[in-house]
């Protein structure tokens, strides 16, 4: 027998019809935990009421202990007719007792709406209490009659029993079999501890702009730079980006690249600062490989990330650490994009003389052999000086860099994917242009003393 399943002939269930005083109707907490709060007015069935009436009655039961009916089903029809000022509204009244019952009953009625990915996954939770609710209660009747051995033939049958009721529940709230039930489960999971990126992945799942298993292999990926690590032996490192690290944000680069720093100049458990880290993907990476990270953002996209601007200095919470990586904005790129308090918008020569007190603010933060890697890309085309035909950023971050005091040790290139639709290429190419895929990180270390 499925799950939830209420029969419509069971006993406690009477088919009684009346008005209702909407003053007298009040959601279903249950409703708003599993579905999210479904009381807002939606327009096209607010504007059918207005025209029809309600032609569906509402579904209520009893208020345990209070006064009032309980709306089992029908919160967007009451959320209208409170929009439309109506006084009463036709229910069928059921005898549902607190608890399973009821929860069942909710269930049951919300299964042909459209749910979110976030509302199927918390309709599964409500149903795998009441699967273990009544698991428990028959082992309970079990133990009565058959004493010890039928908790042993449990213990043998466990799997058995686990994949028998992943595969009824996501046949019941239409994720089809157990395996892609188990991959969103997992993402579940992940979202439920507080994993920030399992809660992008959410946020794209309900938006229905990513798909169950992208999100599970997202989180799956995620110790790929703590295992099975390769690292390139060139010093051009052409990756892409990977979604399993960060989480969406503009300018977000491969995290193979801080992967690859991570592994050339630093050691497991050293500190990396990273002052400017906008979706977080250098935190996860370090996190990945079992480095400490500090991450500061002007405006943080995430609790890990403190809030912090870079141009007040660097925290004396992250002193004497080993590695600073910062991907800066860049003069004007992006510029629309970021904060208004983002040095993008500043005018060419004060972003030159902000990478000048930055690069000497890094120097003095650094402890002796410490590293510093600068991911700047070239700037073309677009708010260039008189006669400029770019600006070479890493040649600025080389000057700021070597006058504060460190020493080069490496220039790696890092092209970017692109990202140009066809008709960019088509244009540039009939207007004999090029378009900019250079970037450069820089390495320098710290003077030993």
């Amino acid at each position: 027998m499925p799950v939830v399943r209420t029969s419509q002939h069971d006993s406690m269930h009477r088919s009684l019809e009346r008005l209702i005083d909407l003053d007298e109707l009040y959601p279903s907490p249950i409703s708003i935990e599993i579905y999210g709060d479904c009381t807002q007015a939606v327009d096209d069935l607010l504007e059918s009421i207005r025209a029809e009436g309600v032609l569906v009655p509402l579904v209520v039961a009893e208020r345990p202990e209070q006064c009032g009916w309980e709306v089992i089903s029908g919160h967007r029809r009451l959320a209208c007719a409170r929009r439309l000022g109506l006084k009463s509204l036709p229910c069928v009244l059921r005898t549902l007792a607190p608890g399973p019952d009821r929860r069942r009953a909710i269930i049951e009625y919300n299964r042909q709406r459209h749910k979110t990915f976030s509302q199927l996954m918390r309709e599964a939770d409500a149903m795998e209490d009441l699967v273990r609710q009544n698991a428990f209660m028959r082992r309970r009747a079990a133990l009565r009659q058959f004493s010890i051995r039928v908790d042993v033939t449990d213990c043998r049958n466990s799997d058995q029993r686990n994949e028998r009721t992943d595969h009824t529940i996501a046949q019941a709230i239409g994720l089809g079999g157990k395996d892609l039930y188990r991959q969103a489960r997992t993402v579940w999971k992940a979202y439920k501890a507080g994993d920030t990126r399992a809660r992008a992945a959410i946020a794209a799942l309900d938006l229905n702009t990513k798909s169950i298993y992208a999100a599970y292999k997202d989180i799956r990926r995620r110790n790929r730079f703590g295992t099975d690590f390769k690292p390139t032996p060139y010093d051009v490192w052409a990756f892409r980006h990977d979604p399993a690290f960060g989480i969406p944000y503009p300018g977000s680069i491969p995290p193979a690249i801080v992967a690859h720093v991570l592994h050339y100049f630093t050691e497991p458990g050293s500190l990396v600062l990273d002052p400017m880290a906008g979706g977080g993907t250098i935190l996860d990476v370090a996190q990945s490989m079992g480095r400490k990270c500090l991450a500061y953002d002007i405006v943080p996209s995430r609790p890990e990330i403190l809030m912090h601007d870079v141009r007040d200095g660097i925290p004396i919470a992250a002193r004497d650490c080993d590695l600073v990586f910062c991907d800066p904005p860049y003069h004007s790129m992006l510029s629309k994009i970021y904060s208004t308090q983002s040095i993008s918008n500043l005018p060419l020569q004060e972003w030159r003389d902000f990478l000048h007190q930055f690069a000497r603010n890094t120097y003095s933060t650094l402890k002796p052999g410490g590293h510093v890697a600068l991911l700047l890309a070239n700037q073309t085309e677009k708010d260039l000086p008189a006669g400029y035909g770019y600006i070479d950023h890493a040649f600025l971050g080389y000057e700021a860099l070597t006058s504060a005091g460190f020493l080069p040790r490496r220039r790696i290139s890092c092209p970017m994917s692109g990202g140009y639709l066809p008709q960019h290429v088509r244009n540039a190419r009939a207007d004999r242009r090029m378009l900019g895929l250079v970037r450069d990180l820089l390495v320098m270390r710290k003077v030993v003393n």
